[in-house]
């Protein structure tokens, strides 16, 4: 999914004195960059981050000589290679995505689909982790790929998990953002909500690709707030609802439960060596 432009700052210099402007216009400028999206010209994040087209060259020469963009056919640029290890170096310090993994494959390959774990970000979920079978009929997703929060199994599983403030804020969002998408979706996320609430998982029948479905469950922290949502789907011919209903979405509950365990684990663990430091 492409986003329209990236996000403005929260703040500014004149009313926190630790806010640092440019760092924050450049880190705008790299949000522009999506799978979806990989090549962009200076005109293009001008357009998509509403900055001055001189401001904008100033970053993105910056942002060349450091090699966090490179330049590709004439005047496009997309992100090097520095900034390819910063993404390696976020995902790498998630834990959970390296232990979520072969649990979802051995999901993938037993339901002939797609096993996945994402976190939210803005009104979209980001792919952490992605296992499959060797179905073809599956979506083209990978690490890094963005779904819609209104419309996926997995932002469903995330709205679902949350409380229902932090669900009516989201709802804001993307009412604010991404309107006609939720407008359609709503419907069935409501009976989503209904079903996690009985069964602790959600299941998502095509509503963001017709003919996929796709059962899905939030995944929580320690402190009860939902960092992560894993999700397993196919295409319909392969995947029933009937199927994810008895078999995939309980399996997903329990594997989510585990999960939550490994975090809280981690958690531990960090907490032990701030107090042995």
């Amino acid at each position: 999914m492409a986003r329209t432009k990236a996000a403005p700052p929260q703040a500014d210099e004149a009313k926190d004195r630790q806010f640092v402007t440019a760092l924050a216009r450049g880190l705008q400028l790299l949000q522009c960059f999506t799978p979806d999206q990989p090549e962009l010209s200076g005109s293009d994040l001008a357009r998509m981050t509403k900055l001055p087209q001189p401001t904008v060259w100033r970053l993105c020469h910056t942002m060349l000589e450091m090699g966090v963009l490179v330049t590709v056919a004439g005047e496009k640029l997309r992100p090097g290679l520095a900034a390819l290890r910063l993404g390696h170096s976020a995902i790498a310090g998630l834990g959970i995505a390296e232990v979520a993994r072969p649990h979802l494959q051995e999901l993938a390959d037993a339901f002939e689909g797609a096993g996945g774990l994402a976190a939210r970000d803005g009104v979209d979920m980001v792919m952490l982790q992605r296992c499959e079978s060797n179905n073809r009929l599956l979506l083209n997703l990978r690490v890094g790929s963005r779904v819609p929060l209104s419309s996926s199994a997995l932002g469903w599983a995330w709205l679902a998990g949350v409380s229902d403030e932090e669900r009516a804020r989201a709802i804001a969002e993307m009412e604010a953002k991404d309107g006609p998408r939720w407008e359609k979706a709503r419907a069935g996320f409501a009976q989503a909500l209904a079903e996690y609430r009985a069964r602790g998982f959600i299941i998502n029948n095509g509503v963001l690709h017709k003919g996929y479905n796709t059962a899905a469950a939030p995944l929580l922290g320690p402190d009860g707030s939902v960092p992560y949502a894993i999700n397993c789907g196919s295409a319909s011919v392969t995947l029933s609802v009937a199927r994810l209903r008895s078999d995939v979405g309980p399996r997903l509950a329990e594997l989510a439960e585990a999960l939550r365990h490994a975090l809280t684990r981690q958690e531990m663990k960090s907490q032990s060596r701030l107090l042995m430091s």
